[in-house]
């Protein structure tokens, strides 16, 4: 399998930390892939029309992206060790992945609004009472 991967990309993070935890790192070809808003990779693109990383192309070809996702196939092969496959464990641990990728949509579009030339101030208080509550959560319900 082969993964289009960045080490800035925290939703790669994310799918390697999957891939470690399932020891499925060995059976990944790392293809280190520039995925920039404003210019499409066009080699990313043959298996993303997306141009978006993380993207995992399968032994027979077919591509699945999403870091969501491509957890779930990862999780799917080490025989579902992360993602319980019975209910209410399951929609448990869906939440908190969920909730990860939220704070981690969150997070970049907050960084991305405190560089422009004139962030709104708004703006910028909803990404921080979101993340303060998102970290609230996670102290109050893991603790």
């Amino acid at each position: 399998m082969q993964l289009h991967w960045s080490p800035k990309s925290p939703y790669v993070r994310k799918v390697m930390i999957c891939a470690h935890e399932l020891a499925l790192l060995p059976r990944l070809e790392l293809v280190r892939s520039v995925a920039a808003m404003l210019k499409p990779n066009a080699e990313l693109m043959r298996a993303n029309p997306l141009s978006k990383i993380p993207t995992l192309v399968l032994d027979d070809g077919q591509t699945l992206f999403d870091s969501a996702v491509i957890c779930e196939y990862l999780d799917s092969l080490a025989g579902g060790a992360l993602f319980p496959k019975e209910a209410p464990a399951r929609w448990a641990a869906l939440r908190w992945h969920a909730l990860g990728d939220g704070l981690l949509d969150a997070l970049i579009l907050w960084r991305n609004e405190r560089e422009r030339a004139a962030p709104l101030p708004a703006l910028l208080a909803a990404f921080a009472c979101k993340t303060e509550a998102c970290l609230q959560l996670l102290e109050t319900e893991v603790a």
